[in-house]
């Protein structure tokens, strides 16, 4: 099905076709959702663990693709105080990034201080309080430098080749599938994995998370808005009213308590329609948030008003760049014709 509409996207594109959409959809404008900038060092990687890494080259060719169609960069404040007015504004675009990566800070701020671009950092506290486990990332590098890996897991031995590089990234889709389906968890099944290898995990954290140092740094800045996502980066529908409460607000309470910062921004862990339904919406808009942002893909359109808690975000992926950016700008995309 995803093939498919790929497909289909780079139909529209290549064809021209998608500017046949512009008369159809009065959108006011795009959130951007970016994870990672990562300067490329020349090394080995997996695909299946790039999808969301960006080049600064991207980061600044996206820059230039907006300014070259006259949009205006916006802070989300101004973003919720546009749309809310009945007057006739300009296109706008917000850009927001997930997580709390450390290149946020070391490579993509410089980036955007220079072009004085407002954007949006949404913490997952699990960052910056040293509590996430960076799995994925040890399990490339794991398998980048073996030729074959040994675990146990759910009662069952794995031996699973890994020499040759097409073997890697089929050991990266399978190790990651046993974990996700894993019977006694997705955090105890990664541990069963790296145990035979006595990795430690602190060392990807100071490597790759931001410190409460790097983000009261940049929440300095007039330029930075820092929002919430969560404690633990948990799938929100798939817990309890209360521990998906818990992490909501506890999340904001912790940036508050170590920033100063007021906080009323958030992004819904994972984001899509399976992770986030009507409840998480209405538990944000019970915290006070002015907004929250899903992954689903969209523009920001008029009508999104009332639906501050589900805003749609539009991913900068280091494949199909300018493809994604041109169907958005087209207005080409699904929510045009189905809104939400």
């Amino acid at each position: 099905m995803i093939d498919r509409m790929q497909k289909f996207d780079s139909f529209l594109y290549s064809s021209g076709f998608s500017k046949m959409a512009r008369p159809f959809a009065p959108f006011l404008g795009h959130i951007l959702m970016i994870h990672r900038v990562v300067e490329p060092d020349g090394k080995p990687r997996l695909p299946e663990n790039q999808l969301y890494e960006i080049t600064p080259a991207i980061l600044k060719n996206t820059i230039r693709f907006f300014r070259d169609r006259k949009y205006v960069f916006k802070s989300l404040d101004a973003m919720v105080d546009g749309i809310q007015t009945g007057e006739k504004l300009e296109k706008f675009v917000c850009v927001t990034f997930d997580d709390g990566y450390t290149d946020t800070c070391t490579t993509a701020y410089n980036i955007l201080k220079e072009e004085g671009i407002p954007f949006c950092i949404y913490i997952t506290t699990d960052f910056p309080d040293r509590k996430a486990a960076f799995w994925w990332n040890m399990l490339e590098e794991s398998l980048l430098v073996s030729d074959e890996m040994r675990f146990s897991l759910d009662g069952k031995e794995h031996r699973i080749p890994c020499a040759a590089f097409q073997q890697k990234r089929d050991a990266f889709r399978t190790i990651c599938r046993l974990v996700l389906n894993s019977e006694n968890g997705i955090s105890a099944a990664w541990k069963a994995v790296f145990e035979p290898l006595g990795l430690d995990r602190t060392t990807w954290v100071e490597r790759l998370a931001m410190s409460w140092e790097q983000i009261n740094q940049l929440g300095r800045d007039p330029l930075v808005t820092i929002g919430a996502h969560t404690c633990s980066h948990p799938s929100l529908a798939g817990l309890t009213e209360e521990e998906a409460l818990y992490e909501i607000r506890d999340s904001r309470a912790i940036i508050r308590e170590k920033t100063g910062l007021k906080v009323e921004h958030f992004a819904y862990p994972y984001g899509s329609t399976l992770d986030v339904t009507d409840r998480e919406a209405r538990l944000a808009a019970s915290l006070g948030f002015k907004t929250a942002v899903t992954t689903n893909r969209g523009n920001v359109y008029r009508y999104h008003r009332k639906r501050l808690m589900l805003l749609p975000r539009i991913n900068v992926s280091p494949i199909r760049t300018m493809e994604e950016l041109t169907l958005a700008a087209d207005g080409c995309i699904p929510q045009t014709f189905f809104r939400f």
